[in-house]
């Protein structure tokens, strides 16, 4: 008894598919008719069409970078002098904001002038300072050309700051009371008590020969006392910081603390009218004798 087989040959592969075909276009006419095409149309175009405008921006931004050369040209033209206006501007502000921290020292300078108008000052720029631990000094940017000369005092709207030592047409060296060969002679303003403020290695300023009777307090202003006629007088020194007084000694030391910075000094004033009096040939001078 004989089986039929479905025959294996490429005529029936291409009735198979010819079969399907019908099949698949009958079904597309059929979902036409039924309006299903649109929506699965619909759904389609939902999916693609935000990764189409990508790709279409895409496109147009690198075909604007390539087709427009002259264009990027601009802008990086545009960028530099927008990076050159911005250096200019922070370059200004530099220099209004340091002009401005200038005009208040001059401001404060001017108004302690004022205090004392029968002294004449000449203002002057701290353009070095001694940089060793055992001279301390400061160069400034005027000297005899500008009337400074040796032995003038030197200060600020804060206190005393030194003594002028050297002098060229157009520069000055001034000593700082800080420095350990500088000697002040100076008064307590409440207790009138006479002393010697001495400049310290450490850069301190420390109070001796006051006596051990005196009652000195904390806070007391320190101001030069004229004697010696190295200084004028009421020039403010500073202020006592800490007393040491012990009951067999005959003097008390305190130290004083400046209300100047010496490592931040600017601008200072040279008192330019005060002339030192010459008590050198007054020393030692006999008595005279009464007949």
């Amino acid at each position: 008894m004989r089986r039929f087989r479905t025959p294996n040959t490429p005529s029936g592969s291409r009735i198979v598919y010819a079969a399907a075909f019908v099949v698949i276009s009958i079904a597309v006419i059929f979902a036409g008719q039924q309006g299903w095409l649109e929506t699965i149309r619909g759904a389609t175009l939902a999916v693609l069409s935000p990764l189409q405008i990508n790709l279409s921006n895409l496109y147009k931004s690198i075909s604007n970078a390539v087709d427009t050369p002259a264009d990027l040209q601009s802008l990086q033209d545009r960028n530099a002098e927008l990076e050159k206006q911005v250096a200019a501007l922070t370059s200004e502000n530099l220099r209004l904001s340091e002009s401005d921290a200038k005009l208040k020292i001059i401001s404060s300078l001017l108004d302690y002038a004022r205090t004392s108008p029968e002294r004449k000052y000449v203002t002057a720029d701290v353009i070095g300072r001694d940089e060793s631990r055992f001279l301390r000094y400061v160069l400034l940017s005027k000297g005899s050309d500008s009337g400074i000369l040796r032995d003038m005092p030197v200060v600020t709207d804060k206190g005393l700051v030194g003594l002028v030592t050297e002098t060229t047409p157009t520069a000055s060296k001034v000593v700082l009371i800080t420095d350990l060969s500088s000697a002040v002679n100076v008064r307590l303003q409440n207790s009138r008590a006479e002393g010697v403020v001495l400049g310290q290695q450490s850069g301190e300023l420390r109070l001796n020969y006051i006596s051990i009777e005196v009652d000195m307090k904390q806070d007391e202003r320190v101001v030069t006392s004229g004697l010696g006629g190295q200084f004028p007088q009421g020039l403010l020194v500073g202020s006592v910081a800490s007393v040491r007084k012990r009951t067999f000694d005959v003097f008390q030391e305190a130290d004083v603390k400046s209300n100047i910075d010496f490592n931040r000094l600017e601008t200072l004033l040279v008192i330019i009218n005060y002339e030192r009096p010459n008590i050198l040939p007054l020393i030692g001078t006999p008595a005279p004798t009464t007949p």
